[in-house]
């Protein structure tokens, strides 16, 4: 077989394909012999074993098998659909010639900008057609884009694939060849074969990676972890010391009157993605989303780093108040979120009915910033905080007065790390 003398490039778009993780197996761990049986038969049993390597590991030990079982194969690889609100699936690309593995995800705007004649993709997938094609002919025969970049790396033969799974859909394997000849017709029988068994491991993989993404979507990747792993009993959690951010977009009402329904969810979701990354930045975690605030933790694993998750959550404040002052709004006041924060200790578990639960934190130190997010917005002060928050801060803060908050008995210092013209005149006022 001829070996490129470049690596091979993707040429993917990395907004519509962002790069999960690349994987280079050591030349000596690379399987030497192999037969087809033998492929099967391990196929069979890694996918009865439910805490082994990711699907990248195996699609990459997979291919490697598949060479030294004497499969000319230049390029594998392995198509799956998954449930993401932003990727429509992943894709797994295997090279010889680079000796690498490398993971991409698939966002869902391919679809809008890929039709389905020219896009193997789609219509193995989608479409559950089979598609051969050999390379090594004149240009104007090769009718999908890929089998010129292909041809570039000195390709000869193009196998595609839709594979069964257990979900009613097609998950896809492609087998590329550079031998002169391409695939035999046995090898292709061989290939066919072999796909198929491929799903066992593939469905066991891709559910979990599924449940995985759709909790981390929904509730947060450390609490959708925490649910994964089985703490789903009502009731059940712990006790954690925390910085707690509450957050709220001033005027929102107002606004909203003036916008469609659809110009309020761009609104929100431009807002809220300004802030989960300023939190996710800075180690915290949003929990819940609360009309047009949210609710947020930055956890704090022993004393001796209060200080560090303090000074975390207000980077973090200060970064999403200016995000979303840089939201375009079309001509409309520039936005202004109020964000609370406060250091105390919380309840972090499941809380609700018998069948419908969330998994939060609850307690008097959630009640508490929450009243401290509302004198924050009455005072016109876009970060406001706790007396404990500023004690754990051990920097010097802007004073605001001991204010008594909303059900709660005992009255706060409360402080800013800015006070603009409009706190210090509403100050003046009271």
């Amino acid at each position: 077989m001829a070996t490129a003398s470049r690596n091979p490039s993707n040429g993917l778009d990395e907004r519509l394909f962002p790069p999960i993780q690349v994987l280079e197996r050591p030349v000596g761990e690379r399987p030497q012999h192999e037969t087809l049986e033998g492929i099967m038969d391990w196929l069979a049993g890694s996918a009865q074993q439910v805490g082994v390597p990711s699907i990248i590991g195996e699609f990459d030990e997979f291919a490697w098998r598949m060479l030294a079982a004497g499969f000319p194969l230049l390029r594998a690889t392995l198509q799956l659909r998954t449930l993401h609100p932003q990727y429509l699936g992943a894709n797994f690309v295997w090279w010889r010639t680079t000796g690498q593995t490398v993971s991409y995800y698939v966002t869902h705007e391919v679809l809008d900008l890929y039709g389905h004649e020219d896009n193997p993709v789609r219509r193995v997938v989608v479409g559950g057609q089979t598609i051969r094609r050999r390379i090594d002919v004149s240009d104007d025969k090769l009718d999908f884009p890929i089998l010129h970049d292909l041809k570039a790396e000195g390709a000869t033969d193009y196998f595609a694939l839709p594979i069964k799974n257990s979900f009613g859909s097609n998950y896809m394997a492609t087998f590329v060849s550079d031998r002169v000849g391409g695939f035999s017709e046995k090898e292709i029988s061989d290939l066919t074969r072999v796909s198929q068994r491929f799903s066992l491991l593939a469905d066991l993989r891709n559910q979990r990676r599924i449940a995985s993404n759709i909790l981390a979507a929904y509730l947060g990747s450390k609490t959708g972890s925490k649910v994964l792993a089985g703490q789903i009993r009502r009731g059940t959690g712990e006790e954690i010391t925390a910085v707690l951010w509450s957050s709220d977009l001033r005027g929102f009402t107002e606004r909203s009157d003036r916008y469609s329904g659809e110009q309020v969810i761009t609104l929100l979701n431009a807002l809220f993605d300004a802030q989960a990354k300023a939190i996710a930045d800075h180690g915290g975690e949003i929990l819940k989303f609360i009309g047009d605030g949210l609710l947020s933790i930055f956890p704090i694993e022993s004393p001796d780093l209060i200080s560090a998750a303090a000074k975390n959550a207000l980077a973090a404040a200060v970064q999403a108040v200016e995000a979303a002052k840089a939201i375009s709004s079309d001509g409309e006041p520039e936005l202004e979120i109020i964000v609370a924060l406060h250091v105390g200790t919380a309840f972090y578990g499941n809380i609700g009915a018998a069948d419908r639960l969330d998994f939060t934190v609850i307690g008097p130190a959630v009640n508490l910033v929450s009243r401290i997010e509302a004198v924050g917005k009455a005072l016109s002060v876009p970060i406001i905080v706790s007396d404990d928050f500023a004690r754990s801060y051990g920097k010097p803060l802007h004073p605001l007065g001991r204010h008594v908050l909303r059900g709660l008995a005992t009255p706060h210092e409360l402080y800013a790390p800015v006070l603009p013209p409009s706190a210090r005149s509403s100050l003046a006022k009271a």
